[in-house]
Protein backbone atom coordinates (compact mmCIF):
# COMPACT_ATOMS: atom_id res chain seq x y z
CA UNK A 1 0.00 0.00 0.00
CA UNK A 2 1.06 3.26 -0.94
CA UNK A 3 1.01 6.27 1.92
CA UNK A 4 -0.58 9.60 2.01
CA UNK A 5 2.57 11.59 1.28
CA UNK A 6 3.37 9.09 -1.42
CA UNK A 7 -0.04 9.55 -3.14
CA UNK A 8 -0.29 13.29 -2.74
CA UNK A 9 3.43 13.40 -4.12
CA UNK A 10 2.02 11.38 -7.32
CA UNK A 11 -0.87 13.11 -8.40
CA UNK A 12 1.14 16.77 -8.08
CA UNK A 13 3.15 14.86 -10.73
CA UNK A 14 -0.08 13.92 -12.77
CA UNK A 15 -1.60 17.44 -13.01
CA UNK A 16 -2.07 18.24 -16.26
CA UNK A 17 -1.28 14.91 -18.28
CA UNK A 18 -3.48 12.31 -19.34
CA UNK A 19 -3.45 10.43 -16.76
CA UNK A 20 -6.16 12.76 -15.14
CA UNK A 21 -9.11 12.63 -16.72
CA UNK A 22 -12.89 13.39 -16.68
CA UNK A 23 -15.43 11.14 -17.40
CA UNK A 24 -19.50 12.27 -17.53
CA UNK A 25 -22.83 10.13 -16.43
CA UNK A 26 -25.75 11.09 -17.56
CA UNK A 27 -28.74 12.83 -15.61
CA UNK A 28 -31.52 11.42 -17.00
CA UNK A 29 -35.20 13.39 -16.64
CA UNK A 30 -37.58 10.80 -15.38
CA UNK A 31 -40.56 13.11 -16.77
CA UNK A 32 -39.22 13.79 -20.24
CA UNK A 33 -37.67 10.24 -20.60
CA UNK A 34 -34.43 11.99 -22.28
CA UNK A 35 -31.29 13.10 -20.88
CA UNK A 36 -30.97 16.30 -19.47
CA UNK A 37 -27.22 16.75 -18.89
CA UNK A 38 -23.76 15.17 -17.47
CA UNK A 39 -22.09 15.12 -14.58
CA UNK A 40 -18.31 15.70 -14.82
CA UNK A 41 -16.34 13.30 -12.44
CA UNK A 42 -12.75 12.59 -12.71
CA UNK A 43 -10.59 9.67 -12.97
CA UNK A 44 -6.84 9.25 -11.97
CA UNK A 45 -4.80 6.21 -13.51
CA UNK A 46 -1.54 5.96 -12.30
CA UNK A 47 1.26 4.47 -13.44
CA UNK A 48 2.38 3.39 -10.50
CA UNK A 49 -0.65 2.81 -8.42
CA UNK A 50 -3.68 1.94 -10.74
CA UNK A 51 -6.96 3.75 -11.04
CA UNK A 52 -7.00 5.41 -7.90
CA UNK A 53 -10.72 6.64 -6.62
CA UNK A 54 -11.35 10.42 -6.34
CA UNK A 55 -13.30 9.57 -3.15
CA UNK A 56 -9.40 8.75 -1.70
CA UNK A 57 -6.95 11.57 -3.69
CA UNK A 58 -9.38 14.52 -2.99
CA UNK A 59 -9.97 13.68 0.63
CA UNK A 60 -6.24 13.91 0.73
CA UNK A 61 -6.23 16.98 -0.94
CA UNK A 62 -8.70 18.17 1.61
CA UNK A 63 -6.96 17.23 4.36
CA UNK A 64 -3.58 18.66 3.19
CA UNK A 65 -5.09 22.42 2.73
CA UNK A 66 -4.42 22.16 -0.75
CA UNK A 67 -7.29 21.99 -2.58
CA UNK A 68 -6.95 22.04 -6.70
CA UNK A 69 -9.23 23.48 -8.65
CA UNK A 70 -10.52 21.26 -11.59
CA UNK A 71 -9.39 23.63 -14.80
CA UNK A 72 -5.49 23.05 -13.02
CA UNK A 73 -5.40 19.66 -12.89
CA UNK A 74 -7.06 17.84 -16.19
CA UNK A 75 -6.32 19.05 -20.14
CA UNK A 76 -9.38 18.97 -21.25
CA UNK A 77 -11.58 21.02 -18.77
CA UNK A 78 -15.57 19.72 -18.60
CA UNK A 79 -16.47 23.34 -19.27
CA UNK A 80 -14.68 22.92 -22.67
CA UNK A 81 -16.27 19.99 -23.27
CA UNK A 82 -19.47 20.69 -22.45
CA UNK A 83 -19.53 23.63 -24.90
CA UNK A 84 -20.51 21.24 -28.09
CA UNK A 85 -23.47 19.90 -26.25
CA UNK A 86 -27.06 20.36 -27.69
CA UNK A 87 -28.98 23.19 -25.83
CA UNK A 88 -29.93 22.98 -23.27
CA UNK A 89 -28.12 19.80 -21.86
CA UNK A 90 -26.91 20.96 -18.14
CA UNK A 91 -22.85 20.36 -17.22
CA UNK A 92 -22.98 19.78 -13.66
CA UNK A 93 -19.53 19.89 -11.81
CA UNK A 94 -18.33 18.52 -8.26
CA UNK A 95 -17.09 21.74 -6.04
CA UNK A 96 -16.04 20.34 -2.87
CA UNK A 97 -17.14 21.74 0.50
CA UNK A 98 -13.38 23.79 0.99
CA UNK A 99 -13.78 25.35 -2.01
CA UNK A 100 -17.10 27.11 -1.00
CA UNK A 101 -15.51 28.63 1.30
CA UNK A 102 -13.20 29.76 -0.89
CA UNK A 103 -14.61 33.72 -1.31
CA UNK A 104 -13.15 34.21 -5.09
CA UNK A 105 -15.18 30.63 -6.17
CA UNK A 106 -17.67 32.95 -7.60
CA UNK A 107 -15.58 34.77 -9.46
CA UNK A 108 -13.34 31.46 -10.44
CA UNK A 109 -16.53 30.37 -12.10
CA UNK A 110 -17.47 33.35 -13.86
CA UNK A 111 -14.25 33.12 -16.02
CA UNK A 112 -14.16 30.00 -17.00
CA UNK A 113 -18.28 30.14 -17.84
CA UNK A 114 -16.81 33.06 -19.87
CA UNK A 115 -14.14 31.64 -21.55
CA UNK A 116 -15.51 28.61 -22.70
CA UNK A 117 -19.05 30.52 -23.69
CA UNK A 118 -21.12 28.01 -21.58
CA UNK A 119 -24.01 30.02 -20.27
CA UNK A 120 -24.37 29.76 -16.62
CA UNK A 121 -28.38 28.45 -16.86
CA UNK A 122 -26.72 25.59 -18.09
CA UNK A 123 -23.98 24.96 -15.62
CA UNK A 124 -24.96 23.07 -11.86
CA UNK A 125 -22.81 23.18 -9.31
CA UNK A 126 -23.01 20.22 -7.02
CA UNK A 127 -21.78 20.60 -3.01
CA UNK A 128 -19.69 17.21 -2.17
CA UNK A 129 -19.90 16.26 1.14
CA UNK A 130 -16.55 15.26 1.94
CA UNK A 131 -16.20 17.65 4.93
CA UNK A 132 -18.76 20.42 6.27
CA UNK A 133 -19.21 23.57 4.88
CA UNK A 134 -16.60 25.26 6.92
CA UNK A 135 -17.63 28.88 7.14
CA UNK A 136 -21.51 29.32 6.43
CA UNK A 137 -21.97 32.77 5.48
CA UNK A 138 -18.90 32.28 2.89
CA UNK A 139 -21.07 29.80 1.33
CA UNK A 140 -24.02 31.57 1.16
CA UNK A 141 -22.28 34.33 -0.19
CA UNK A 142 -20.80 32.48 -2.64
CA UNK A 143 -24.11 30.67 -3.73
CA UNK A 144 -26.20 33.57 -4.03
CA UNK A 145 -24.16 35.31 -5.93
CA UNK A 146 -23.55 31.95 -8.14
CA UNK A 147 -27.57 31.62 -7.86
CA UNK A 148 -27.49 35.55 -9.84
CA UNK A 149 -25.99 34.65 -12.44
CA UNK A 150 -27.99 31.76 -13.55
CA UNK A 151 -26.21 28.84 -12.26
CA UNK A 152 -27.95 26.10 -10.66
CA UNK A 153 -27.00 24.82 -7.16
CA UNK A 154 -27.58 21.19 -5.87
CA UNK A 155 -26.60 18.77 -2.71
CA UNK A 156 -24.31 15.61 -3.14
CA UNK A 157 -25.32 12.55 -1.15
CA UNK A 158 -28.12 14.30 1.05
CA UNK A 159 -29.17 12.08 3.74
CA UNK A 160 -25.62 10.63 4.42
CA UNK A 161 -22.30 12.62 5.81
CA UNK A 162 -22.40 16.20 6.73
CA UNK A 163 -25.61 17.34 4.55
CA UNK A 164 -28.47 17.76 6.70
CA UNK A 165 -32.15 19.84 7.02
CA UNK A 166 -30.22 22.55 8.79
CA UNK A 167 -28.04 23.04 4.79
CA UNK A 168 -32.03 23.53 3.70
CA UNK A 169 -32.41 26.67 5.97
CA UNK A 170 -28.90 28.10 5.27
CA UNK A 171 -28.66 27.39 1.30
CA UNK A 172 -30.16 27.64 -2.01
CA UNK A 173 -30.56 24.84 -3.48
CA UNK A 174 -31.58 23.85 -6.95
CA UNK A 175 -31.51 20.52 -6.26
CA UNK A 176 -30.96 17.44 -3.50
CA UNK A 177 -29.00 14.58 -4.68
CA UNK A 178 -30.36 11.31 -2.54
CA UNK A 179 -27.62 9.12 -1.92
CA UNK A 180 -27.60 5.30 -3.95
CA UNK A 181 -27.43 3.34 -0.14
CA UNK A 182 -31.74 4.88 -0.14
CA UNK A 183 -32.07 3.52 -3.61
CA UNK A 184 -31.07 0.26 -3.43
CA UNK A 185 -34.20 -2.41 -2.43
CA UNK A 186 -36.64 0.63 -3.13
CA UNK A 187 -39.72 -1.82 -3.00
CA UNK A 188 -43.14 -0.68 -1.65
CA UNK A 189 -43.49 -0.51 1.78
CA UNK A 190 -39.66 -0.77 2.80
CA UNK A 191 -37.86 2.28 5.26
CA UNK A 192 -36.05 3.10 2.04
CA UNK A 193 -39.42 3.75 0.27
CA UNK A 194 -40.60 6.13 3.13
CA UNK A 195 -37.70 8.12 3.67
CA UNK A 196 -37.31 8.76 -0.48
CA UNK A 197 -40.95 9.40 -0.55
CA UNK A 198 -40.57 12.00 2.82
CA UNK A 199 -37.55 13.65 0.99
CA UNK A 200 -39.14 14.23 -2.02
CA UNK A 201 -42.13 15.72 -0.51
CA UNK A 202 -40.18 18.04 1.52
CA UNK A 203 -37.54 19.12 -0.73
CA UNK A 204 -40.90 19.94 -3.45
CA UNK A 205 -42.28 21.91 -0.80
CA UNK A 206 -39.32 24.32 -0.69
CA UNK A 207 -39.28 24.02 -4.45
CA UNK A 208 -36.42 22.19 -5.08
CA UNK A 209 -35.88 19.09 -7.35
CA UNK A 210 -34.69 15.66 -6.44
CA UNK A 211 -32.30 13.18 -7.90
CA UNK A 212 -31.68 10.35 -6.96
CA UNK A 213 -28.76 8.14 -7.41
CA UNK A 214 -27.32 4.78 -7.98
CA UNK A 215 -30.71 3.25 -10.10
CA UNK A 216 -29.66 0.38 -11.37
CA UNK A 217 -32.74 -1.95 -12.32
CA UNK A 218 -36.46 -0.48 -13.75
CA UNK A 219 -38.07 -1.32 -11.02
CA UNK A 220 -36.14 1.05 -8.76
CA UNK A 221 -37.08 3.20 -11.96
CA UNK A 222 -40.22 2.89 -12.02
CA UNK A 223 -41.14 2.96 -8.37
CA UNK A 224 -39.00 6.44 -8.30
CA UNK A 225 -40.95 7.78 -10.98
CA UNK A 226 -44.06 6.61 -9.00
CA UNK A 227 -43.53 8.53 -5.66
CA UNK A 228 -42.55 11.71 -7.86
CA UNK A 229 -38.81 11.72 -7.94
CA UNK A 230 -37.37 13.97 -10.91
CA UNK A 231 -34.05 12.76 -12.18
CA UNK A 232 -31.85 9.45 -11.89
CA UNK A 233 -28.28 8.73 -12.27
CA UNK A 234 -26.94 5.11 -12.45
CA UNK A 235 -25.92 2.27 -14.15
CA UNK A 236 -29.29 1.28 -15.78
CA UNK A 237 -29.30 4.12 -17.57
CA UNK A 238 -25.38 4.84 -18.74
CA UNK A 239 -22.27 4.06 -16.07
CA UNK A 240 -19.67 7.21 -16.75
CA UNK A 241 -18.43 7.56 -20.02
CA UNK A 242 -15.72 9.53 -21.43
CA UNK A 243 -16.62 12.85 -23.61
CA UNK A 244 -16.91 11.16 -27.08
CA UNK A 245 -19.07 8.45 -26.42
CA UNK A 246 -21.57 11.57 -25.55
CA UNK A 247 -23.18 11.49 -28.64
CA UNK A 248 -24.04 8.06 -28.82
CA UNK A 249 -26.18 8.40 -25.69
CA UNK A 250 -27.80 10.66 -26.64
CA UNK A 251 -28.79 9.24 -30.09
CA UNK A 252 -29.67 6.41 -28.22
CA UNK A 253 -31.92 8.92 -24.96
CA UNK A 254 -32.93 11.80 -27.04
CA UNK A 255 -33.48 11.02 -30.44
Amino acid sequence: MFNSSEVLTALEKALNTSQLYMVYQPIFNLRTQHISGFEALMRWNSPQMGMISPDVFITLLEDSGNIIAIEDMVIHTPWDVATCWPDPLVLSVNISALEFCDPLLPQRVRKNLTACGLPPHRCQIEVTETSPLCDSQVAAKNMMELKAIGVKLALDDFGTGHANLNYLLKYPFDTLKIDKEFVTGIEPDTRSTKIVEGIISLAHNFGIEVLAEGVETQSELDRLLQIGCDKIQGFFISPPVLAEEIPTLLAQYNG
